[in-house]
């Protein structure tokens, strides 16, 4: 079973809660958190199937730690996968649609713990990235991010946003789009990898797992790369269900490069290039 999960404390997340209401049959099931539980009553795609459970919390959904071991306690309800529905906030104030996965390579501002990263849906998350190019609104970028911000959960999770303004938090179209690239969710073929390299908004990585069969889980900015350690490198790898590395090269610093590309070769970590992987056909 997967849960879904709005936080009261954002706008764009109840727009996108009302949206999934509106698109999708659910029925009552009590209350989470003192807001009502909601079932889907049917299948939609794969993802959101049926017993699929959708809840609002009170608090901003990045310092909601733990959550879904409070789930298990409260429900006795085991979860496969989380997304959380939520806005995008971005100084450049320019329209967008993402999805990324949640940790901290340093200091722990915006939730979770420092040095520490949740579980990934490497598949999943790739797989909504491309429905969500799909339904593409003009006007608005599509793209991963990279890992960042809380909360710190075990269970494999996903940020779907909205942004990047107040004014775009609160538009039907883009919110509808969202939802419907999450209910007609279906697996999608490609090599698991952990991303290392470039800007926080992940051009090399988004354009890869949009032109061929590659799936990233967690993807590391070169804001990120002074705090890694073979630890934390290692500990991505294995919550993203990855075999190997791929680097943004060209995008970060040569020695950098050099430094991790040497260490993957040593640890017998296979480093990909584009070449690699089969070209991915975004007509089916």
């Amino acid at each position: 079973m997967n849960l879904i999960i709005a936080s009261n404390e954002d706008s764009a997340s109840i727009n996108l809660r009302d949206r999934l209401l509106e698109m999708s049959e659910w029925s009552t099931d009590g209350e989470f958190d003192n807001n009502t539980l909601w079932k889907l009553t049917r299948n939609y795609g794969e993802f959101c199937k049926k017993n699929t459970r959708l809840i609002t919390i009170n608090k901003i959904h990045i310092h909601a730690e733990k959550i879904d071991e409070i789930w298990v306690e409260k429900t006795g309800l085991n979860i496969e996968n989380i997304v959380f529905l939520s806005r995008h906030k971005a100084a450049s104030g320019k329209p967008s649609l993402t999805v990324h996965p949640i940790g901290n390579w340093g200091a722990a501002e915006y939730g979770g713990d420092e040095g520490k990263i949740s579980g990934t849906s490497p598949n999943w998350m790739t797989s909504l990235l491309l429905n969500i190019k799909k339904n593409q609104i003009e006007g608005y970028d599509v793209c991963f991010e990279a890992t960042h911000h809380g909360p710190l959960l075990k269970t494999p999770t996903i940020f779907l946003e909205i942004g990047s303004t107040e004014s775009e938090w609160e538009k039907i179209e883009p919110a509808k789009a969202l939802i419907k690239s999450l209910l007609n969710l279906k697996p999608v073929k490609g090599i698991n990898v952990i991303g290392i390299g470039g800007g926080h908004y992940t051009p090399r990585f988004t354009e890869a797992a949009l032109t061929h069969e590659v799936c990233f889980g967690h993807m590391i900015p070169n804001y990120g790369i002074p705090h890694l350690t073979e630890e934390i490198i290692l500990k991505a790898i294995e919550k993203s269900d990855a075999i190997g590395i791929y680097f943004h090269r060209k995008g970060m610093k040569k020695s950098e490069y050099q430094k991790w590309k040497e260490w993957a070769a040593k640890k017998k970590i296979t480093v990909f290039k584009q070449t690699d992987y089969e070209i991915r056909n975004l007509s089916s």
